[in-house]
């Protein structure tokens, strides 16, 4: 009878091995069919699997970096009465910055949202903006650590806030973390002042079906902190006044390219 299970087991422990070869085996194969392609930016579909492509790591200037983040491209609409920055090409370069809270404010005389009480991403200006773009569009990060104690990362998910302490496995128990997204997404160190440089990485990524994401620093306890923002990818040939999101939902002034230039008086 013992000799019985002992072979039963080994059944069950052969066929476990076979089942997990065979999933790893068709896994690429799906993402491919499932999510498209695109050269050099694997793609982020409805199941929030992150793939990143064209993935490259490095230090920077850090005045440089103060300098660039305040530049705002010509297809992005920042709207500062609602934290919001609508894109309208499917082709997009975004400049991200993480940095401790009230720093932020500080430089960039900008409001965080309420549900905010520690670190924050920055982008062209803002504090943890909703970003708004086309379904499809192809999005090229840069992000740069410019906090001088923490560390951070910049990651893409469907998983919804709030989040826990730990963020990564409750993103891989919901479904919200793909197999490269802990490969590709490190903690960058803090920035190194005295030097003037900072680390960060650029990549690739594209969000294919209509939808609501998010973005976070998957570093324990940041994103419980209110280091996430939102990310609405809508359809319709997106632009600031074509529904989904006309030009009346965003009140106050639009600020286009050029609108922090110069402001603090850094450069």
């Amino acid at each position: 009878m013992s000799r019985t299970w002992i072979w039963i087991a080994v059944g069950i422990a052969i066929g476990l091995v076979i089942s997990l070869g065979l999933v790893y085996a068709i896994m690429p194969y799906y993402y491919n069919y499932y999510y498209g392609n695109y050269p050099g930016a694997l793609p982020i579909g409805p199941s929030a699997s992150n793939y990143y492509g064209g993935y490259t790591y490095g230090t920077y200037s850090i005045s440089q970096i103060i300098k660039e983040v305040m530049e705002v491209p010509s297809y992005a609409h920042v709207y500062p009465n609602n934290n919001t920055i609508v894109f309208t090409s499917k082709d997009i370069n975004l400049l991200v910055v993480a940095m401790m809270g009230d720093d932020a404010e500080r430089m960039f005389n900008a409001t965080p949202p309420s549900y905010v009480h520690g670190d924050v991403f920055v982008i062209y200006g803002l504090i943890n903006p909703t970003l708004v773009m086309p379904a499809g569009a192809v999005v090229h990060v840069t992000f740069v650590n410019l906090d001088d104690d923490m560390y951070h990362n910049f990651v893409i998910t469907t998983v919804t806030p709030p989040y826990p302490y730990y963020v990564m496995p409750y993103m891989g128990m919901y479904g919200g973390m793909g197999p490269q997204m802990m490969l590709f997404m490190r903690w960058l160190p803090p920035a190194n002042y005295n030097t003037g440089y900072a680390y960060g990485y650029e990549y690739t990524f594209t969000i294919t079906a209509l939808g609501t994401y998010w973005y976070l620093c998957t570093y324990p306890g940041h994103a419980e902190e209110g280091m996430y923002g939102e990310i609405i990818a809508v359809g319709n040939g997106l632009s600031t006044s074509a529904y989904p999101y006309p030009t009346a939902q965003y009140p106050g002034t639009y600020y286009g390219p050029g609108w922090m230039g110069g402001m603090m008086g850094w450069w």
